[in-house]
């Protein structure tokens, strides 16, 4: 929301909070994150109340976001559910705040009822399809001005489940990302052969992510190749805490085990972007997947991606044309896709601008600010404020 009026660029701007339930940094985590860098300051004072400690508070602070971090709980214990609550309505009272944004689904059970317990409006951001049970048919019942969609799917779920919807795909800044690291220092860094071709997947290492498609990819090309992969990532959240053990040991049964450089969780966005930027190809082998902010910032830095065509990547991606897109869990596609990726320098370059140019015009984190900004102002003023 652009405002050209001087009157009202010289009011104060309105305070308002999205509400995270985790500490990390993964996929939903970075759109908030660059949403946040781009929210016009003329117009929102931003704040993130963060319930559960972790490097993300950190990374927010150096966008110049305002973070309340509460101590960790479970949904499970329900008073300690009520203490989060009472937390947040109390920095709703001490810092004027006039909205609460869900950073999920989830968020949407704090900030939802904080917000209806403080008398202010409430928006949330869905990430994907929900699957039915207790607490999804408890959320859908929870009031809320705006559910915000990252894809056509999501959007024609939540308002099949009756709510009010924007969908706005998520950006990315490709202005930060040009700012990476070095390949020479990824290899120190990282202990990756600086002599070989990367190949690379970005993702929290989660099963529906694909990882082990990619390295039963990687093993079906010859040793000759000189390609090295890297998983980048790592176990986020809680979840899936055995899937890098399993990788690693999959990886030295396919006999690749010095043909692979596991990461782990990358912290430094400086980091991620220069081991996309150094790769000469990106997979992105998810079998499910709404959005996939990494396909977006690869294409973003040009380089060209091999995907599964699930509904995030088939909507970023355009086959033959920025990247390849193969049927989801068709793994010899895959493959094949990937060594004829790799086969052809010229077409590399081609489908990596042609992917860079498609990311700056409907992928872009300043949109995606802009249009947020006009939903929170149409919220507002429907609650007089």
């Amino acid at each position: 929301m652009t405002v050209h009026d001087p009157d009202l660029r010289a009011r104060t701007p309105v305070p308002i909070a999205w509400v995270s339930c985790v500490g990390e940094k993964g996929g939903a985590e970075a759109l908030m994150l660059e949403c946040l860098r781009e929210l016009d300051r003329r117009e929102f004072t931003p704040h993130v109340i963060q319930l559960r400690p972790g490097p993300l508070a950190e990374l927010l602070r150096e966008a110049g976001v305002t973070v309340h971090v509460l101590p960790s709980h479970r949904m499970r214990h329900p008073w300690a559910v009520a203490r989060a609550l009472r937390s947040i309505g109390q920095i709703v009272r001490e810092q004027g705040l006039a909205l609460l944004h869900g950073s999920s689904f989830r968020g949407h059970f704090y900030s939802g009822l904080a917000a209806w317990r403080a008398g202010i409006p409430e928006v949330y951001t869905a990430h994907t399809v929900e699957r039915p049970g207790l607490l999804a048919s408890f959320l859908h019942r929870l009031p809320t001005r705006r559910v915000f969609t990252n894809c056509p799917r999501t959007d024609d779920h939540f308002k099949a489940a009756g709510h009010p919807t924007s969908m706005i795909w998520p950006g990315v800044n490709v202005g930060r990302l040009r700012d990476h690291t070095s390949r020479r220092e990824l290899a120190r860094r990282f202990g990756l052969p600086a002599d070989r071709r990367w190949v690379s997947v970005g993702a929290r290492l989660q099963r529906y992510k694909g990882q082990a498609h990619f390295l039963r990819s990687l093993a079906a090309m010859p040793a000759a190749e000189d390609v090295h992969g890297i998983v980048i990532g790592g176990a986020l959240f809680g979840q899936e805490t055995d899937y890098e053990q399993e990788l690693v040991a999959l990886a030295r049964s396919l006999g690749i085990q010095e043909r692979v450089t596991f990461t782990g969780f990358v912290a430094g966005d400086a980091d991620f972007a220069g081991l996309l930027a150094a790769s000469e190809v990106v997979v992105h082998p998810a079998l499910e997947e709404d959005f996939g902010i990494s396909v977006a910032e690869a294409q973003a830095l040009g380089i060209p991606v091999v995907a599964y065509a699930a509904v995030g990547p088939a909507a970023i991606v355009v086959d033959g044309e920025t990247g390849w897109l193969v049927p989801v869990g068709y793994e010899a596609a895959l493959s094949a896709a990937l060594r004829s990726a790799l086969g052809d320098a010229a077409r590399r370059q081609a489908f990596g601008a042609a992917g860079r140019a498609r990311v700056l015009a409907r992928f872009s984190a300043e949109e995606h600010a802009r249009r947020t900004e006009a939903v929170y102002a149409e919220v507002l003023a429907g609650a007089g404020g």
